[in-house]
């Protein structure tokens, strides 16, 4: 598993909220232009199966400009839905973004994964997509996610992975180290953080380092769900 020291964590979360501070306007755009648009395939499975489990509340970490909470909202009418992030420019296009749907059962929050400001058991569910691999310390926001879920609430992490296949993952690594970034360039002016994608997924945990750091926090009933030949992955647990 990747490490990282105090300093180094405190420079990285300095590091992610200058890059999501630039991004927010372009992020929902590039997303579609770097991944072809398969995350809104991925992210709209990840709904399908929070709403087939009915909770009545839930939190999604790392929210960013709220595409998954509002589908949540829409899909969820029963629920009351909480997006937290970080980044104060991300949630202003969230806000922007749900006062067009005019949806009552959604509020985001300002707040640190890392210390989620939230009672213990205040949940039924919790999500947190593409943003575990942005955070200082992976265990930290588990055990977190872990503490503000009533019993037998239901976490589902969805990020980027490489690949497992020794055919298919240099096409990947190149893809990611160097298209991705001069793509972020060309339609953004940001490639030095676009880079930081690259490099958030190469630090990041495997599929099994993050289904057995789950186990380790205490999520029992793990799964991973791996999408477009293992580029990300769907990992959900019970508490």
């Amino acid at each position: 598993m990747f490490f990282l020291t105090r300093t180094d964590r405190e420079q990285k979360e300095q590091k992610v909220h200058a890059v999501f501070q630039k991004i927010s306007n372009d992020y929902d755009k590039m997303n579609d232009i770097i991944c072809f648009g398969m995350h809104r395939k991925w992210k709209q499975d990840l709904v399908n199966k929070i709403t087939k489990q009915n909770p009545l509340s839930i939190l999604d970490v790392c929210c960013g400009t709220g595409d998954i909470a509002l589908q949540l909202a829409r899909s969820n009418p029963q629920a009351n839905i909480c997006g937290l992030d970080f980044s104060g420019n991300m949630l202003a296009v969230a806000e922007e973004r749900k006062a067009q749907l005019n949806l009552a059962n959604i509020r985001f929050q300002h707040g640190n994964a890392m210390a989620l400001p939230f009672d213990d058991a205040s949940f039924q569910c919790a999500t947190i997509s593409f943003g575990l691999r942005n955070v200082p310390d992976y265990e930290q926001v588990l055990r977190e996610l872990w503490r503000i879920l009533e019993p037998d609430g239901m976490l589902y992490c969805l990020d980027s992975s490489y690949p497992e296949s020794p055919f298919v993952k240099p096409f990947f690594k190149l893809y990611f180290k160097y298209i991705m970034p001069a793509v972020g360039h060309l339609f953004s002016r940001h490639k030095e953080e676009y880079q930081w994608l690259n490099d958030s997924t190469e630090q990041f945990l495997t599929k099994n380092e993050l289904r057995q750091l789950l186990h380790k926090v205490g999520f029992r009933g793990t799964a991973v769900h791996a999408y477009f030949l293992g580029s990300a992955a769907l990992h959900r647990g019970t508490k």
